[in-house]
C-alpha cells in the first residue's frame, strides 16, 4: 500500500515524505513530479491516497495536477498542503486571492474542529505558515475546519468525500502535532 506524493517542485516536499515514511502502518510514500503523473495507475501501484505538496504559483496555473486529481476525486482520500490546499479550494469553486500580506516562516495558533485530520490533535494548535495566497470566501464543496487567530482559512474538509486541505506546513519544526495529522490522513486512507 502506498500514498502518492505529488511533488510540486517544492523544497519542503521531502520533509513531508520523511515524516510520512515514519508512519506506524507500513504504508510507503511514492513521489512523482507533475510531468510524470500520466504514467501513474492508482490500482496497479497499490495507491490508497494522494498528497498534493506545497509549491510555487497560483493553483489555477497547475492544470496538470488539477486534471490528475480530478480523475481520482471521490475515489481515494486526498490531502492538499499549502498550494495543494489552495488547489482543492479552487477546484471546489472557492476563490484563491493574494492575502493581506505574505507570511513566510511565522507561527500562528489555529482553532480546529477536532475531526478528521485533527482527531487527537491539541487545541489551540501552533502551525507554521509559508504563503502569500489565501483561500477566501466560500466553496460549494468544502467546509472550513480550522482558522488562524487572524481569521484566515487554515484547513478544509470536503462535505462528502475524504478530501482535506491545510494551508500551513505540518512538517515544519515549529508546527505542533504535524506528524499526528499526517498519520491521521494515512489512517483515513487505510480505512477508506
Amino acid at each position: 500500500m502506498k500514498i502518492l506524493m505529488i511533488d510540486n517542485y517544492d523544497s519542503f516536499t521531502y520533509n513531508l515524505v520523511h515524516y510520512m515514511e515514519s508512519n506506524p502502518y507500513g504504508v510507503e510514500i511514492m513521489v512523482r513530479m507533475p510531468d510524470l503523473l500520466h504514467g501513474v495507475s492508482l490500482e496497479a501501484e497499490g495507491i490508497i491516497g494522494i498528497v498534493i505538496s506545497p509549491g510555487p504559483s497560483h493553483p489555477a496555473d497547475r492544470q496538470d495536477v488539477i486534471d490528475f486529481v480530478s480523475r481520482h476525486w471521490g475515489h481515494v482520500p486526498i490531502l492538499g498542503i499549502c498550494l495543494g490546499h489552495q488547489m482543492l479550494w479552487h477546484m471546489g469553486g472557492g476563490p484563491v486571492i493574494r492575502g493581506a500580506r505574505p507570511i513566510h516562516g511565522h507561527t500562528y495558533d489555529i482553532s480546529h474542529d477536532g475531526r478528521g485530520l485533527f482527531e487527537g490533535v491539541g487545541m489551540p494548535l501552533t502551525v507554521t505558515r509559508y504563503h502569500s495566497l489565501v483561500c477566501a470566501g466560500a466553496s460549494r464543496e468544502f467546509e472550513i475546519t480550522a482558522e488562524s487567530d487572524d481569521g484566515v482559512n487554515m484547513a478544509i474538509q470536503h462535505v462528502k468525500y475524504p478530501i482535506y486541505g491545510v494551508q500551513y506546513h505540518p512538517e515544519a519544526i515549529l508546527s505542533t502535532d504535524g506528524r499526528k495529522q499526517l498519520f491521521n490522513f494515512i489512517k483515513i486512507a487505510l480505512e477508506a
